[in-house]
């Protein structure tokens, strides 16, 4: 059989119905497209509030919990005075002090073992730094050094019945000047005997036992 042959009209309307098919198949993806895009701005427009938002409260909770830290801080330093303790004296304290090595060359130094030692029956403060309790070198009647030469800040101890606090001060055999200097630059002892001992600042009558030391 003879294939029929379309006319030109049915080619003409078959090529626009093409046409406008494909446009609409554009079109059609032109606003899919536009409504994704438009759903995720949307989504990170929100996210992106709330991120600021919770930024925003962490930043807030930060502050308030570095402020809560501070006031802490400000409690627990001011907490030992605000219990209510007295401060200790001769009663409560006893004060040791020992040289394990109590000789050194001229320009050396000698450590020593410096202990409060709570002998009393109640709770009390004392001040337990090289400024609160003293290590005294002497040499006859003459003062060679102080371990409070130099400012120094409060260690404040809440001591009870058994307790006991032990540190190391070290003498670099030299002498303290009238203003605060460092060890550095402060004049060597000449060789001789001298004598530590420990004394509490805020009571003279608590004192350790006498420690004589050599520097050679």
């Amino acid at each position: 059989m003879a294939k029929r042959r379309m006319s030109e009209k049915k080619r003409r309307m078959y090529r626009r119905r093409r046409i406008a098919a494909a446009l609409l198949a554009v079109l059609f993806l032109l606003v899919c497209a536009g409504l994704v895009w438009g759903v995720g701005a949307g989504i990170r427009a929100l996210r992106g509030g709330d991120g600021g938002q919770g930024a925003s409260t962490s930043a807030r909770q930060d502050a308030k919990t570095k402020s809560k830290d501070k006031d802490k801080q400000k409690k627990d330093a001011g907490k030992k005075r605000s219990s209510g303790a007295p401060d200790c004296d001769k009663g409560d304290l006893a004060l040791e002090l020992a040289a394990p090595d109590p000789s050194t060359g001229v320009g050396g130094s000698i450590d020593f073992t410096v202990t409060i030692r709570h002998k009393g029956t109640g709770s009390c403060l004392v001040d337990g730094s090289d400024g609160g309790r003293v290590l005294v070198i002497t040499s006859g009647q003459d003062t060679v050094w102080r371990s409070d030469a130099c400012p120094v800040g409060a260690r404040t101890l809440l001591m009870a019945t058994g307790d006991k606090d032990v540190q190391t001060i070290t003498w670099h055999a030299d002498r303290s000047q009238e203003s605060c200097q460092p060890d550095q630059k402060l004049p060597r002892v000449k060789a001789g005997s001298y004598q530590a001992k420990l004394v509490l600042k805020a009571d003279s009558k608590v004192v350790s036992q006498p420690v004589p030391v050599m520097v050679q």
